[in-house]
C-alpha cells in the first residue's frame, strides 16, 4: 500500500433557517391571551388547516423525488459519455489499489472495470468490481510474444464509455522475425487476427472469428466491431462485422492502393468511417455507403456536427458536408478535436483555428463569435466548452463565445480535465513534483476540493464514468 492520500477540506458552513427562534404568533381576538383561548384557537386551525399542510407535504415530497430522479438520470446519461464522470461533490476518496503495468489498458463493459494486459507470460483480460476491486471474472486469451518473434499481443477496442454486455478482444499471434505467421518468406506479411467475444458478466467465451491483414484500425460501433486492414496487395479493406459471430454487415476497399503498408488513417465515429491514404473516403457507419470519395491525398477529413463532417484541402481550405455528402458551407478551419461532447450545443460549430477559437452556426455557417485564446478545447457539457493548455483551465460559454473564467493549476497539467457536468476536474503537478487533483464549478470556476495525490501520476482518466489515475505502481480508482 501506497501513502494515505489526503483532503484539503472546504470550511463548513452553517445556514440558519428564515425567522428560526422567532415565538409564533397567535390569532387575535376574543379570549386569545387566556390559555384556554389559546388552545381552542389552536385547535380551531389545526382543524381547519390541516388538509392543506399534508398536501403541501406530498407536494413537496414528490417534487423532491422527481428532481432527485431527474438528476440521476442526468448523471446516468452524463456518466454514459466518453470522457466524462458521475457527481462529485466532495473530494473523493481511494476506493481501491491494483497493480498494473504500462501495456495494460482498462475499459469498462457491463458496469464492470476491466483490465487487459500481460500477466506472467500470459494475456489476460481480468473484470474488476468498481467499487472494490475484487475480481469477478479473469480469462487468458494468448502467450506473451517470445525472443525471437515480432508482433502479437492482445487489444480490446473501446472508447471511454461503457461498452455493453460484450468484450472484444483481438488476439495477434507473434511471429518468426524472419517469416510471417504461416511460415511464409518475410515479404508477403500474411497476418490473421483471432476475434474472441467475451460476456461481460462472467468471461464466457461467446464467439470467435478470423481475418487477415495488417490491422490498422480498431474501433466499437454497438454490438458490431469496424475492422480496418492492410491487404497484401496494399489496398485497405473496410469491414463492419457482428462481434460475436464476425457475420459481415458491410465491406469497403479502397480504390487505390498504399505506397507502404500503414500509411493509411482511418477512424471510426458514431455515424460515420473516416478514411485518410492513397484514397481519402467517408462512410456511413451504419450502411457503409460511400458519402464521399477523393483519389488524392489533399484531403483531410474529420467528423463535425453529428452526421456531418468536414473535408480541408490547401486549394479549396474547409468545406462543412451533410449526411449525404452534399457540400453546405465553406468553415475557416478545422472542426476542434474534443474528448468528449454532451450534445447540449449542436447548433454551434466550434472550430480551432490554434490562436483562435470560432463558433459558426452549424446550419448556415454564419460566424456567432470568436475568442482569442491559447488554450485547447477539450470537452463540452452544459453549453459551455472546457479549454486548457500548459497549467491553466478555463471554460468558454459556448451560446456567446465569452471566456467565462480561467484559473492556473498547479506547475503544469496531466493529461486532459475531465467534468461531471456541475465541476471540472483537472489533475496537475506541483512544485515538489507530486500531484494534486483540482474541482472547479464549471460555470464559475470556482474552487470545491483539492486531493493530493502523493504517488508518482502518470495519467488520470475516465471509462464508464469511473474515475481512475495511473501511478507508477499501478492503478487506483476514486470516488
Amino acid at each position: 500500500m501506497g501513502p494515505a492520500w489526503s483532503t484539503r477540506a472546504m470550511q463548513d458552513v452553517e445556514l440558519a433557517e428564515d425567522g428560526a427562534g422567532a415565538s409564533p404568533g397567535a390569532r387575535s381576538g376574543p379570549g386569545s391571551n387566556s390559555p384556554e383561548g389559546q388552545s381552542i384557537g389552536l385547535w380551531t386551525a389545526l382543524r381547519r388547516w390541516w388538509p392543506v399542510a399534508v398536501l403541501v407535504a406530498l407536494a413537496v415530497a414528490a417534487s423532491s423525488v422527481a428532481i432527485d430522479r431527474r438528476d440521476a438520470a442526468r448523471s446516468d446519461r452524463i456518466a454514459a459519455e466518453a470522457g466524462m464522470i458521475r457527481p462529485l461533490t466532495a473530494a473523493p476518496s481511494v476506493l481501491w489499489r491494483a497493480t498494473a503495468t504500462a501495456a495494460d489498458d482498462v475499459l469498462a463493459a457491463g458496469g464492470a472495470l476491466v483490465v487487459v494486459g500481460p500477466r506472467q507470460d500470459l494475456w489476460r483480460v481480468t473484470s474488476l468490481e468498481p467499487a472494490t476491486g475484487a475480481a469477478r471474472w479473469s480469462t487468458v486469451l494468448a502467450p506473451v510474444a517470445l525472443a525471437g518473434t515480432e508482433g502479437g499481443g492482445v487489444e480490446c477496442p473501446h472508447s471511454d464509455a461503457d461498452v455493453g454486455s460484450v468484450v472484444v478482444c483481438v488476439v495477434t499471434n507473434p511471429r518468426p522475425v524472419y517469416t510471417d505467421g504461416n511460415g511464409a518468406p518475410r515479404g508477403t506479411r500474411t497476418v490473421t487476427h483471432q476475434v474472441v467475444a467475451l460476456g461481460a458478466q462472467d468471461g464466457a467465451v461467446l464467439g470467435q472469428w478470423t481475418f487477415t491483414g495488417t490491422s490498422i484500425a480498431l474501433a466499437r460501433a454497438g454490438d458490431d466491431v469496424v475492422v480496418a486492414a492492410t491487404d497484401a496487395d496494399l489496398f485497405v479493406e473496410i469491414a463492419r462485422r457482428a462481434a460475436v459471430t464476425g457475420d459481415v454487415a458491410w465491406r469497403h476497399r479502397s480504390g487505390e492502393a498504399e505506397t507502404t503498408a500503414g500509411t493509411a488513417r482511418v477512424e471510426v465515429g458514431p455515424r460515420l468511417v473516416l478514411l485518410t491514404g492513397a484514397t481519402s473516403a467517408v462512410l456511413d457507419a451504419a450502411t457503409g455507403t460511400v458519402v464521399f470519395w477523393q483519389p488524392s491525398l489533399n484531403y483531410v477529413l474529420t467528423s463535425a456536427v453529428g452526421d456531418e463532417f468536414v473535408t480541408w484541402s490547401i486549394a479549396h481550405g474547409g468545406m462543412l458536408h451533410d449526411a449525404t455528402g452534399a457540400p453546405e458551407f465553406a468553415v475557416p478551419g478545422f472542426p476542434a478535436e474534443q474528448l468528449a461532447n454532451d450534445g447540449s450545443a449542436p447548433d454551434v460549430l466550434v472550430i480551432d483555428q490554434g490562436r483562435w477559437i470560432v463558433g459558426e452556426e452549424a446550419t448556415t455557417g454564419r460566424q456567432l463569435w470568436s475568442a482569442d485564446t491559447a488554450l485547447d478545447p477539450v470537452l463540452t457539457v452544459d453549453h459551455q466548452l472546457v479549454l486548457a493548455g500548459g497549467a491553466r483551465v478555463g471554460v468558454l460559454d459556448l451560446r456567446t463565445g465569452a471566456v467565462a473564467w480561467s484559473r492556473e493549476v498547479g506547475e503544469s497539467l496531466v493529461g486532459r480535465p475531465l467534468s461531471d457536468g456541475a465541476l471540472v476536474v483537472a489533475m496537475a503537478t506541483t512544485l515538489d513534483g507530486s500531484a494534486q487533483l483540482e474541482a472547479f464549478g464549471l460555470h464559475d470556476g470556482v474552487p470545491y476540493w483539492s486531493l493530493a495525490l502523493p504517488d508518482v501520476v502518470r495519467s488520470m482518466s475516465a471509462q464508464g464514468g469511473h474515475l481512475l489515475v495511473r501511478t507508477a505502481g499501478g492503478l487506483v480508482a476514486l470516488g
